[in-house]
């Protein structure tokens, strides 16, 4: 999208990411934060999650998700929803697919959002029992991936260049 601040992931960081997942993913239920273009939501799909939850506050983030969503043949499996993040976490709930079994955090870097983030998704019980999540951060930016929260605790890290990748267990 022309004009926007998406920084989709790259192709390494997102493979690195599905080396680490597992790639098959069948039955989980995804919920994508801060989606950008929706990629790390559609290659969930694309590796047998049966839902996958788009979450991103810009309209024309979620009208290109659509539109990728429906080039790839998974709109049935795919719920969309326009919130502010981490505080329209809240609202999630209504969406009626929660508990989640694998989440992606990919906030704007330098914003303080994940350890918000975080904790609005313990504290709103919307990790299922052994739920994964993947939180992208940059290094040089004060976006410290915290080593736990309540019950959620990072496990592993890794960076690709300037990327950062944590991923956590619940």
């Amino acid at each position: 999208i022309k004009g926007t601040n998406i920084r989709p992931t790259s192709d390494v960081v997102r493979s690195a990411i599905f080396n680490i997942l597992g790639q098959a993913l069948n039955g989980c239920i995804a919920l994508d934060l801060f989606a950008g273009t929706g990629s790390l939501g559609i290659e969930s799909l694309s590796r047998g999650s049966e839902k996958a939850v788009f979450i991103d506050k810009s309209k024309k983030a979620l009208a290109l998700i659509q539109k990728n969503l429906s080039l790839c043949g998974f709109e049935e499996r795919a719920i969309l929803a326009q919130e502010g993040l981490p505080d329209g976490l809240a609202r999630i709930r209504d969406l009626d697919c929660a508990p989640f079994d694998l989440v992606f955090i990919d906030p704007p870097y330098g914003k303080g959002y994940i350890a918000s983030t975080l904790s609005n998704l313990v504290d709103g019980g919307l990790l299922a029992t052994d739920s994964r999540v993947v939180v992208e951060s940059s290094t040089g930016v004060d976006d410290d991936l915290p080593a736990k929260v309540d019950d959620l605790v990072l496990e592993l890290t890794r960076a690709y260049g300037s990327t950062v990748i944590g991923i956590y267990h619940y």
